[in-house]
């Protein structure tokens, strides 16, 4: 993925962006996806013990 853009991000030191705006995308989306869920095992928790 991104192999050649990794690459120049590498040699040019940082001028070019490491990850795509997909990949960026992707990976905030897993993350929020990821968070919603502990969140929301938190508050089965909390409700269960009466709080």
């Amino acid at each position: 993925m991104g192999v050649f853009r990794k690459a120049t991000s590498l040699m040019t030191i940082g001028l070019v962006d490491f990850r795509s705006d997909k990949e960026r995308i992707a990976r905030n989306t897993k993350r929020t996806g990821k968070e919603l869920k502990k969140q929301t095992k938190l508050m089965k928790e909390a409700k269960k013990r009466g709080k």
